[in-house]
Parts: structure tokens; C-alpha cells; sequence
């Protein structure tokens, strides 16, 4: 469990990360302060006019306001003593109002850090980080972790400000009446500790608020991907069920949570009224000057709100550690995942791809690739085929640098692929895989996100290489219609198109085409094949290919098996390969 020091720690480390905020929040605070001591010593000539309209007998504090007055040329009147007390209150009340939008700020560019120091771990780590993680799990950490925390590093900024306010209504009793305000200060204390034992309960809600919340969110995001398949197999009372009995269990948790916090200032109260009742009552038996003890009363009393709301912060910054510790929990993997960054210019492909003794594995002791040694030369088009597991998409990843080699070494033009600048490398591919997904944009936005510098000639082109310009001719809005969530509004075979045209556009140097036309229709299909056999006199393809027929024109074809290389070939000569594994396939779906 976090201790109070910690906590202290992260406040600091994110007042040194943004003092300018935080700088103009304790100029604020310094400026309330006097503020507010006037407030508190204004109401003494106040309470000294209602017990002798004549002052025959002030208190100290009432003579200087009257030397003040003197000066002014104001005489003494209710309406003098009333409006000092209440013009000290208004300009209070607009330093208040000044520090809330403060503290406000602070939340929300601290959230904002908090956020983009996220999403930039997130992003510079692996795919391995990705698919790791349940998705839900991530969405929760971004949508409601991060806010909480943000939310409680406010309350920690407002917590710094109400222990300035408490300090000042305590400082000016302890001056009047030292006595009366220790044993106020003693009962308060006293009062507060039952309060206090309730920290360990908050963090055990705080935990479990945050696990019920990522349950939720994880099966949400199941059904809001699954749609198709739960209407198709009449599975959505489960789905609804599902999800609600898990949005039931985060209420639950939620509704303890939020009523403890909420609780805290309003349960306290009583107790606190009750120390300054009994202080007083003790006070009066000194006889102090009554003007004065109606000032500590006030004072005592206007500390009292800043107490209890003391106490309610400090269940919520135990309530938040969890979250924090969340979102701590998944930077920490992330950075275990983060990319090996070379420092090396790509520019172009010059000799090709070769993968050494290349050994992976998602399982300690499970390797989905052993012993592999292939290589890519620069122009012409090479299969990558093999039963299902056998490897090819994991082969895809590791030359892509999404993963890396658990032994061996991955080679563009014969430097290590970790020694190379990943993005310079990544700029210069055009990627196509299996499930393409398109943005809920147009289709012209789809094809700009890939290359945001191409013409309008440079649209039209890639859309005519890649068989989509008919289709997307005909749409109503033609380049500018709306695709929808991941292409929803389009077929599987034009989403197809749509991706391989967004691979296209950005005339890269390395293609790689992962079952890219497995949805498209047999006319679509061989109109594709023949763009890819004139592209690749330009640039180096990569294909993975289920149906053999599409790859008879491939300069090079590897067989896969287990995650090694078992045939090398090109189509002709590995298809008349007697026994060969090749072989067996080609005759196989030729059976099918």
C-alpha cells in the first residue's frame, strides 16, 4: 500500500512538472490567506458595536479598525463595521473562486500529460503489448483510471489550498484565545480519528472498483466486436445479461465507494460543532473579552468545512491509489515491451531481407518459429504458404519489427533490423492484412492517413491499380463517402481494395500482401494479380497466399512447416515436386 510519503512524492514530481500552475495557485493561496485573516478580524468590531454601540470597552483588534477608520475620515456606524466584515467576505469569496479555476486547471493539464504519457508508452511498445493486453482492459485504464487520477491530483492541489485555509482560521484563534482553540483543536483531532480508520477500506473499494470497472469494459468492447456473430447465432439476451451482471457488480462497489467519500464531511460535522460548543463553554469561564471569543467562534466554526473536507480528500486519494497504481502497472509493461530503436537511416531497399537462425515464441519452451533462415531479394514477388501455425503471419510481424526475434537476427541489406530508425523502415512499406480496417472517414481520408502529401492524381491512380476505381465511381458521394467503423459500409472484397489502394499510394518499396484478395471474386482477383506482377518490376512484394493459384507468377515461393522453411522453389518447379509438401497442397485444393 502506498504510504503518505509516497503520495507526497507524485504531488511533487508533478509540481516540478508543470510550476507554473502550480507557482500561480500558491500566489493565489498567499493572497487568500490575508484575505481571509481579515474576513476572521473583521468580524470583531462588528460583535464589539452589538455589545456597546458606544465602544466604551474595545478589544485591541476593534481599536486599530477604529484608528483606520479614523484616518479614512469614515465615522463609526452598524453600516461601517457591517460592510468592512462583508466587503472582506465578497473579495474572499472571489479568491475562492480564483483558486477553484486553478486547481481546475492543474487537473486537467495533469490529465492531459497523464494521457499523452500514456498513449506515447503505448504506442512506441510492441505488438507483443497489444496482444497481451484484453483490449476492454485498456479502454477502461484511458477512459476512466486516468480521469480518477487526474481527478485526485486535483483534490491533492485542493488539499494543499484547505490547509492553508485551516491554518489561518486556526493561527488567528490561537492568537485571540490560545486556550479555547488548543482544546478545540485537541476534540476536533480526536473526533477525526475514527474517520481516519476508514483509509484501508476506501483503498480495498478503490481496487475492487477499478477490477469490477475493467470487467465491464472488457465484455462491452467482446459484444461491441462480436455484433455480427451474436445476432447471428440469436445470442443477444446472453450478451445483454452478460454485461449488465457485470455493470451490477461495478454498481455495487461504486455506490459504497461514492457514499463513503460523500459521507465523510457530512457525518463529521456534528463532531465537529460539538468541540467548539464544548470549547467555548470552557472559554466562558475565563471571562475573555466576548467580542473576541465570537471571533474564535467564527473562525473555529468557518474551519470546520475545511476539516471535514480534509478528511473526505484523504478517503479519496486512498480510493485513487489503486487507479494509479493501474495505470503504473501498465507503463511498467509497456515499457517491458518497448520498441528497440536503432539509430540508423532507412532510405530504400537495396539488396533485400534475410532472417538468420531465427527463433520465436509466444510460450517460454513454445517456439512458433525454430531455426528459420530465409531470405528476400530486393524486386519480384515472394509466396510465403503453409497449413495454418505454420508461421508466415509471425514471419510478417518480425520483419515489420512488431516483434522480435527470441534468437537470430532479422536483416534489411544486410544491417540488423534493431539497429535501424523502426519509423524511416516502416515509411518505406505498404501493408495489407487479412482483416483490413478502414476509418470512419471517407475513403479519400482513408487513402490521405497512409500519405498525407499525394495528389489528386495520386488517389485516382492507386484506386485504379488496386480495381477500386469502378466501384468507388459509382458510390453516391464517389471518393468522399463515409466508410464507417473499421469499412463496415462496404463489402469484404471493396474493404480489400480500399486497403490495398491505401498500400499503393504510398509507392513503398516493400509490399506485403497478407491473404489480401482472399475476399474478392475471381474477375477482381486475377485484375489484382496482374497490377501485382507489373509492381513488382518496381518493388519487392511479399504474399501470403491460402489459395495457390494466386501466386503461379511468384519469382520465389516458400514452403513453411512448423516454422521453418521446407521447400524453396518457384511454383512450376515445387508443384511437380513428387511427395513434396508444396505438392500435396496444390493437389489438395485441387480436390477441393
Amino acid at each position: 500500500m502506498f504510504k503518505t510519503s509516497k503520495i507526497v512524492n507524485i504531488f511533487i514530481e508533478f509540481t516540478r512538472d508543470h510550476p507554473y500552475h502550480f507557482i500561480s495557485l500558491f500566489a493565489l493561496l498567499l493572497l487568500e490567506s490575508l484575505v481571509a485573516t481579515g474576513s476572521v478580524l473583521s468580524i470583531i468590531p462588528m460583535a464589539d458595536y452589538f455589545l456597546d454601540p458606544t465602544f466604551s470597552d474595545p478589544s485591541q483588534i476593534t481599536n486599530i479598525f477604529l484608528k483606520i477608520f479614523e484616518l479614512l475620515n469614515i465615522s463609526i456606524s452598524f453600516w461601517a463595521v457591517g460592510f468592512l466584515f462583508v466587503i472582506f467576505n465578497i473579495i474572499n469569496s472571489v479568491v475562492k473562486i480564483a483558486i477553484r479555476h486553478a486547481i481546475l486547471k492543474i487537473k486537467y493539464v495533469v490529465l492531459r500529460s497523464l494521457l499523452e504519457d500514456s498513449l506515447v508508452k503505448f504506442l512506441n511498445a510492441r505488438w507483443g503489448f497489444f496482444s497481451s493486453s484484453k483490449q476492454g482492459y485498456l479502454l477502461n485504464a484511458l477512459n476512466k483510471e486516468l480521469p480518477i487520477v487526474g481527478d485526485t491530483l486535483g483534490h491533492l492541489a485542493t488539499q494543499v489550498s484547505q490547509i492553508v485555509q485551516f491554518c489561518i482560521y486556526i493561527a488567528i484563534p490561537f492568537w485571540l484565545n490560545i486556550s479555547m482553540t488548543t482544546t478545540a483543536l485537541i476534540l476536533v483531532v480526536v473526533f477525526a480519528i475514527p474517520f481516519l480508520l476508514l483509509n484501508k477500506y476506501s483503498y480495498t473499494l478503490g481496487k475492487e472498483n477499478t477490477r469490477t470497472a475493467n470487467v465491464g469494459m472488457g465484455i462491452l468492447n467482446e459484444i461491441l466486436q462480436s455484433v455480427r456473430i451474436i445476432i447471428g447465432f440469436g445470442r443477444r439476451n446472453n450478451a445483454k445479461s452478460q454485461y449488465l451482471n457485470a455493470f451490477d457488480a461495478h454498481t455495487k462497489v461504486s455506490i459504497q465507494s461514492q457514499t463513503l467519500t460523500a459521507s465523510i464531511p457530512i457525518a463529521y460535522t456534528p463532531f465537529g460543532m460539538m468541540a467548539v460548543v464544548i470549547a467555548l463553554g470552557l472559554s466562558i469561564q475565563q471571562q475573555p473579552h466576548m467580542s473576541e471569543s465570537v471571533a474564535v467562534m467564527w473562525s473555529l466554526l468557518s474551519a470546520l468545512p475545511i476539516f471535514s473536507s480534509l478528511l473526505q480528500t484523504n478517503i479519496s486519494i486512498k480510493n485513487f491509489i489503486p487507479s494509479y497504481e493501474y495505470i503504473k502497472h501498465l507503463h511498467s509493461r509497456a515499457d517491458d515491451f518497448s520498441e528497440i530503436e536503432g539509430d540508423k537511416i532507412f532510405k530504400d531497399l537495396k539488396m533485400g531481407i534475410e532472417l538468420q537462425n531465427v527463433y520465436f515464441s509466444h510460450l517460454p519452451g513454445k517456439n512458433i518459429i525454430s531455426k528459420l533462415d530465409m531470405s528476400i531479394n530486393k524486386g519480384g514477388i515472394t509466396a510465403l504458404v503453409g497449413e495454418s501455425g505454420s508461421g508466415k503471419s509471425t514471419i510478417i510481424d518480425l520483419i515489420l519489427g512488431l516483434q522480435i526475434p527470441d534468437h537470430g537476427r532479422v536483416l534489411i541489406d544486410g544491417v540488423p533490423l534493431s539497429e535501424i530508425k523502426q519509423n524511416t523502415f516502416r515509411q518505406k512499406i505498404g501493408y495489407v492484412p487479412q482483416d483490413p480496417i478502414l476509418f470512419n472517414t471517407s475513403i479519400r481520408d482513408n487513402l490521405l492517413w497512409a500519405s498525407d502529401t499525394s495528389t489528386e492524381k495520386d488517389l485516382w491512380e492507386s484506386l485504379k491499380k488496386s480495381n477500386s476505381l469502378e466501384f468507388v465511381q459509382m458510390l453516391p458521394d464517389s471518393m468522399d463517402t463515409i466508410v464507417g467503423d473499421r469499412g463496415v459500409r462496404l463489402s469484404g472484397g471493396q474493404r480489400q481494395r480500399i486497403a490495398l489502394a491505401r498500400a499503393l499510394i504510398r509507392k513503398p518499396d516493400l509490399l506485403i500482401l497478407d491473404e489480401a484478395t482472399s475476399a474478392l471474386d475471381s474477375k477482381s482477383e486475377m485484375l489484382i494479380q496482374d497490377t501485382i506482377n507489373k509492381l513488382s518490376r518496381d518493388m519487392t512484394i511479399i504474399i501470403i497466399a491460402h489459395r495457390l493459384s494466386t501466386i503461379k507468377a511468384a519469382d520465389q515461393v516458400l514452403v513453411l512447416k512448423s516454422g521453418r522453411v521446407v521447400e524453396k522453389g518457384t511454383y512450376s518447379e515445387l508443384s511437380v515436386r513428387d511427395g513434396g509438401a508444396f505438392q500435396n497442397m496444390v493437389e489438395k485444393q485441387s480436390l477441393d
